[in-house]
Protein backbone atom coordinates (compact mmCIF):
# COMPACT_ATOMS: atom_id res chain seq x y z
CA UNK A 1 0.00 0.00 0.00
CA UNK A 2 2.73 2.59 0.73
CA UNK A 3 4.23 1.62 -2.41
CA UNK A 4 0.91 2.40 -4.25
CA UNK A 5 0.78 6.05 -2.42
CA UNK A 6 4.15 7.03 -2.88
CA UNK A 7 3.51 6.19 -6.90
CA UNK A 8 0.25 8.25 -6.59
CA UNK A 9 1.70 10.92 -5.35
CA UNK A 10 4.64 10.95 -7.46
CA UNK A 11 1.80 10.75 -10.34
CA UNK A 12 -0.41 13.45 -8.97
CA UNK A 13 3.13 16.30 -8.25
CA UNK A 14 4.00 15.36 -12.13
CA UNK A 15 0.19 16.52 -13.56
CA UNK A 16 0.16 19.45 -11.06
CA UNK A 17 3.39 20.61 -12.37
CA UNK A 18 2.57 19.94 -15.73
CA UNK A 19 -0.73 21.95 -15.43
CA UNK A 20 1.01 24.70 -14.17
CA UNK A 21 3.94 24.79 -16.85
CA UNK A 22 0.83 24.53 -19.69
CA UNK A 23 -1.36 26.91 -17.94
CA UNK A 24 -1.87 30.13 -20.74
CA UNK A 25 -0.84 32.44 -18.10
CA UNK A 26 2.67 30.72 -18.14
CA UNK A 27 3.08 30.41 -21.39
CA UNK A 28 4.95 33.55 -23.61
CA UNK A 29 2.45 35.27 -24.87
CA UNK A 30 2.54 36.96 -28.70
CA UNK A 31 3.83 40.52 -28.78
CA UNK A 32 4.65 43.71 -30.67
CA UNK A 33 7.54 45.42 -30.19
CA UNK A 34 9.53 48.92 -32.11
CA UNK A 35 6.40 49.84 -33.22
CA UNK A 36 6.36 53.04 -34.96
CA UNK A 37 4.75 54.88 -38.21
CA UNK A 38 5.10 58.25 -40.11
CA UNK A 39 1.89 59.72 -41.19
CA UNK A 40 3.24 59.50 -44.88
CA UNK A 41 2.87 56.17 -45.16
CA UNK A 42 -0.89 56.93 -45.51
CA UNK A 43 0.04 58.16 -48.98
CA UNK A 44 1.91 55.30 -50.24
CA UNK A 45 -0.61 53.53 -52.09
CA UNK A 46 2.41 51.27 -54.65
CA UNK A 47 3.98 49.08 -52.67
CA UNK A 48 6.21 45.84 -53.51
CA UNK A 49 6.79 42.88 -50.52
CA UNK A 50 10.70 41.90 -50.09
CA UNK A 51 12.07 39.10 -48.10
CA UNK A 52 9.29 36.28 -47.86
CA UNK A 53 8.36 33.56 -50.08
CA UNK A 54 5.51 33.82 -52.47
CA UNK A 55 3.21 32.22 -50.04
CA UNK A 56 4.05 34.42 -47.14
CA UNK A 57 4.21 37.59 -49.22
CA UNK A 58 0.50 36.53 -50.45
CA UNK A 59 -0.53 36.53 -47.13
CA UNK A 60 1.18 39.59 -45.95
CA UNK A 61 -0.84 41.90 -49.15
CA UNK A 62 -4.31 40.06 -47.66
CA UNK A 63 -3.51 41.31 -44.52
CA UNK A 64 -2.34 44.35 -45.54
CA UNK A 65 -5.34 45.49 -48.11
CA UNK A 66 -7.88 44.10 -45.15
CA UNK A 67 -6.43 46.12 -42.94
CA UNK A 68 -6.98 49.56 -45.40
CA UNK A 69 -10.06 49.02 -46.78
CA UNK A 70 -11.14 52.40 -47.98
CA UNK A 71 -7.49 52.89 -49.39
CA UNK A 72 -6.43 52.37 -53.01
CA UNK A 73 -3.31 49.43 -52.72
CA UNK A 74 -1.49 48.38 -55.07
CA UNK A 75 0.67 45.70 -54.77
CA UNK A 76 3.69 45.01 -57.57
CA UNK A 77 4.50 41.64 -58.89
CA UNK A 78 7.00 39.70 -57.46
CA UNK A 79 8.40 38.41 -61.09
CA UNK A 80 8.93 42.20 -62.20
CA UNK A 81 11.15 43.61 -59.29
CA UNK A 82 13.20 40.20 -59.92
CA UNK A 83 13.16 41.25 -64.08
CA UNK A 84 14.53 44.29 -63.26
CA UNK A 85 16.61 43.65 -60.21
CA UNK A 86 17.78 39.98 -60.53
CA UNK A 87 17.36 37.70 -58.10
CA UNK A 88 20.61 38.20 -55.98
CA UNK A 89 19.77 41.56 -55.58
CA UNK A 90 16.53 41.07 -53.95
CA UNK A 91 17.84 37.56 -51.76
CA UNK A 92 20.63 40.05 -50.35
CA UNK A 93 18.47 42.76 -49.28
CA UNK A 94 20.83 45.18 -51.56
CA UNK A 95 18.63 48.23 -51.90
CA UNK A 96 20.89 51.65 -52.24
CA UNK A 97 20.59 54.54 -53.42
CA UNK A 98 20.29 53.27 -57.00
CA UNK A 99 18.49 50.37 -56.67
CA UNK A 100 15.54 51.93 -54.81
CA UNK A 101 15.65 55.02 -57.80
CA UNK A 102 15.33 52.00 -60.32
CA UNK A 103 12.29 50.35 -58.72
CA UNK A 104 10.24 53.67 -58.01
CA UNK A 105 11.33 54.98 -61.97
CA UNK A 106 10.07 51.56 -63.49
CA UNK A 107 7.84 50.51 -61.52
CA UNK A 108 6.09 53.09 -59.65
CA UNK A 109 6.87 51.64 -56.56
CA UNK A 110 6.40 54.42 -53.56
CA UNK A 111 7.42 52.04 -50.58
CA UNK A 112 8.74 48.99 -49.96
CA UNK A 113 8.12 46.75 -47.41
CA UNK A 114 11.06 44.62 -46.19
CA UNK A 115 10.40 41.44 -44.11
CA UNK A 116 12.40 38.79 -42.12
CA UNK A 117 10.76 36.26 -40.62
CA UNK A 118 13.36 33.77 -38.38
CA UNK A 119 13.06 31.84 -34.98
CA UNK A 120 13.03 33.11 -31.64
CA UNK A 121 14.54 30.79 -29.26
CA UNK A 122 12.71 33.48 -26.21
CA UNK A 123 9.74 33.19 -27.12
CA UNK A 124 9.86 29.00 -26.57
CA UNK A 125 10.45 26.13 -29.14
CA UNK A 126 8.60 27.04 -32.08
CA UNK A 127 9.08 30.60 -31.34
CA UNK A 128 9.61 33.02 -34.66
CA UNK A 129 9.66 36.78 -35.30
CA UNK A 130 8.45 39.22 -37.66
CA UNK A 131 9.93 41.85 -38.90
CA UNK A 132 8.78 44.40 -41.15
CA UNK A 133 10.34 48.15 -41.99
CA UNK A 134 8.09 49.92 -44.99
CA UNK A 135 10.71 51.96 -46.80
CA UNK A 136 10.23 55.26 -48.87
CA UNK A 137 11.70 53.89 -52.48
CA UNK A 138 12.73 57.33 -53.14
CA UNK A 139 14.02 59.08 -50.05
CA UNK A 140 14.79 55.72 -48.04
CA UNK A 141 13.16 57.08 -44.99
CA UNK A 142 11.41 54.05 -42.52
CA UNK A 143 7.81 54.70 -42.77
CA UNK A 144 6.88 52.29 -40.51
CA UNK A 145 8.76 49.22 -38.35
CA UNK A 146 7.31 46.38 -36.66
CA UNK A 147 8.47 42.97 -34.82
CA UNK A 148 6.01 40.61 -33.79
CA UNK A 149 6.84 37.74 -31.83
CA UNK A 150 5.03 34.57 -31.46
CA UNK A 151 4.38 31.23 -32.21
CA UNK A 152 4.90 29.45 -35.89
CA UNK A 153 1.95 31.65 -37.62
CA UNK A 154 2.71 32.92 -40.67
CA UNK A 155 -0.73 34.69 -40.99
CA UNK A 156 -0.99 35.48 -36.95
CA UNK A 157 2.01 37.68 -37.51
CA UNK A 158 1.04 39.40 -40.80
CA UNK A 159 -2.46 40.15 -38.78
CA UNK A 160 -0.88 41.56 -35.60
CA UNK A 161 2.09 43.44 -37.23
CA UNK A 162 -0.51 45.32 -39.78
CA UNK A 163 -3.14 45.89 -37.22
CA UNK A 164 -0.37 47.30 -35.16
CA UNK A 165 0.97 49.93 -37.67
CA UNK A 166 -2.77 50.59 -38.66
CA UNK A 167 -3.42 51.62 -34.74
CA UNK A 168 -0.48 53.54 -34.51
CA UNK A 169 -1.01 55.51 -37.66
CA UNK A 170 -4.37 56.24 -36.78
CA UNK A 171 -3.64 57.22 -33.64
CA UNK A 172 -0.91 59.55 -34.84
CA UNK A 173 -3.49 60.98 -37.44
CA UNK A 174 -6.43 61.46 -34.54
CA UNK A 175 -3.60 63.23 -32.43
CA UNK A 176 -2.47 65.20 -34.67
CA UNK A 177 -6.02 66.89 -35.80
CA UNK A 178 -6.72 67.12 -32.00
CA UNK A 179 -3.11 69.09 -31.77
CA UNK A 180 -4.30 71.30 -34.91
CA UNK A 181 -7.64 72.35 -33.26
CA UNK A 182 -7.95 75.94 -31.93
CA UNK A 183 -9.06 75.87 -27.93
CA UNK A 184 -12.47 77.59 -27.56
Amino acid sequence: MNVRMRAFRCVSIFFVLMSAILTPGCAPQPSVQGLFTRHELLSRGRLAVLGLTEEQEQLLMASYIRAFPLRIITFVERYRLKDILGEQDLLKGRLDDNTRAKIRKILGVEALIMCTYYDDEAFGAGGKKLRIRIVDSETGAILGSVITIAGDNFLGHCEMAVQALKKDLYSKQQTQKLANEPIP
